[in-house]
């Protein structure tokens, strides 16, 4: 008994040193999340997954409320889905500069390695390896400018001269001119350049040029050996989906007061985006993964693509939904969560000394949490996260907070 009580005051001290074992689970899309999704989630992400592997290019709704844990389940396919580059962005942050953004998110996860790889690979199949003069290995460079471009300009056949000679320039400069690699290399990593150096280049625009970053994009997915899905979180909030409702209060102040019966510059940007997210999915071997909040969003969605390029309709999956957590699993999610946390203060024996094994919680008070909170897994965080901020705190004695929480008067 006194064993057990030493290894709970030892606890004890080290929460109220301020380790809060909850505190990073506020998920974000920066912040890498090593905890897989709770057990009632697994059929979820065994579903997502097949869907991957048996098809090549798709839009896939997942339908969640707010707080159900969205950012937390592209963590748990990122580190599942292991041989896919799997990158995540907001159209909130990236409707400006739209493919450029895109295009930055997406070299960050692939890594430098593989972007040589491919930029090599490109190189090789427009004939870089062919030798120019007997014996040594002298390559013509300016055949393999003409291969790529007869090549390209046929698959690509409506993008513009002046961006695909600018992507094969960048590529073949990068990988056949030892004296410029260095500088070819940020340009492909998207740095931005001045005239000078872009001229250096024999380059037009460097990848802040939207067509640019999308060729490029384009180019790097559709040889890389590594399977692309791209997660976009809260598709509502740049997309303007959802009708007016006949029985809405009137306005104050009218837009068509302004704009008349024409579109509002809002409605404009909102189509932009829309017209862009559809240039994306002509990408071969993308897999878009969509989040939204209701299926009535997502019919509103299949109307747009309808209206827009009605034969990329049959591309939409049937929705998955993101469902709150069941009472097992807010359980579950303690003790794993626990069991991190001892690992990273390195006292792993934690995991099995308590007579209590959810201790410095209880049964009663979790059930009560998950009761409170119905599940949502993001109000569930906030609870615990209060609770142990309470214990560093350190306020009133742990018997005094537990039931609180027992009891559920907070």
């Amino acid at each position: 008994m006194i064993l057990h009580e030493n290894n709970e005051a030892r606890l004890l001290n080290i929460i109220r040193w301020g380790n809060n074992p909850f505190k990073k689970f506020v998920s974000t899309s920066e912040i890498k999340e090593e905890l897989d999704l709770v057990k009632s989630r697994d059929n979820l992400i065994r579903n997502i997954k097949s869907i991957i592997k048996q098809n090549n290019n798709f839009i896939l709704p997942i339908i969640g409320d707010v707080g159900s844990g969205k950012t937390h389940l592209f963590w748990a396919l990122k580190n599942n889905l292991y041989y896919y580059n799997t990158f995540y962005i907001s159209l909130v942050s990236v409707y400006r500069k739209f493919f450029y953004n895109i295009y930055s998110e997406f070299i960050e996860n692939l890594g430098i390695g593989p972007l040589k790889f491919v930029v090599n690979q490109l190189c090789e199949n427009w004939g870089a390896l062919e030798k120019k003069y007997g014996f040594f290995h002298v390559v013509d460079v300016e055949k393999v400018k003409q291969t790529a471009i007869k090549q390209l300009s046929t698959k690509y056949c409506e993008i513009e001269a002046e961006t695909l000679i600018d992507a094969i320039n960048g590529i073949i400069t990068h990988q056949l001119d030892p004296y410029k690699k260095i500088e070819a290399e940020r340009w492909l990593l998207g740095k931005l350049m001045d005239a000078k150096e872009l001229s250096t280049l024999k380059l037009s625009h460097d990848l802040h040029k939207g067509k640019n970053a999308y060729i490029l994009l384009r180019l790097l997915i559709e040889n890389s050996k590594l399977g692309t899905i791209l997660f976009i979180d809260d598709f509502e909030k740049i997309i303007k989906i959802m009708k007016p409702q006949d029985d809405a209060p009137e306005e104050i102040f009218d837009p068509s007061w302004l704009y008349g019966t024409e579109k509002s510059p809002n409605d404009i940007a909102s189509e932009k985006i829309f017209t862009k997210i559809i240039q994306l999915q002509k990408i071969e071997g993308l897999r878009i993964i969509i989040t939204l909040k209701s299926i009535e969003s997502l019919e509103q969605i299949k109307k747009k693509y309808q209206d827009f390029d009605s034969e990329l309709v049959p591309l939409i999956k049937e929705p998955l939904f993101l469902k709150n957590f069941n009472e097992d699993d807010i359980f579950d999610f303690y003790t794993n969560t626990m069991s991190k946390f001892y690992n990273s203060i390195e006292c792993n024996e934690f995991t099995q000394v308590f007579e209590d094994r959810y201790f410095p919680l209880n049964k009663l008070a979790l059930k009560n949490i998950f009761d409170h909170t119905q599940g949502n897994p993001r109000t569930l965080i906030k609870i615990l996260i209060k609770y142990f901020n309470e214990l560093i705190d350190d306020e009133e004695d742990l018997d005094l907070i537990l039931k609180k929480y027992e009891n559920f008067d907070i």
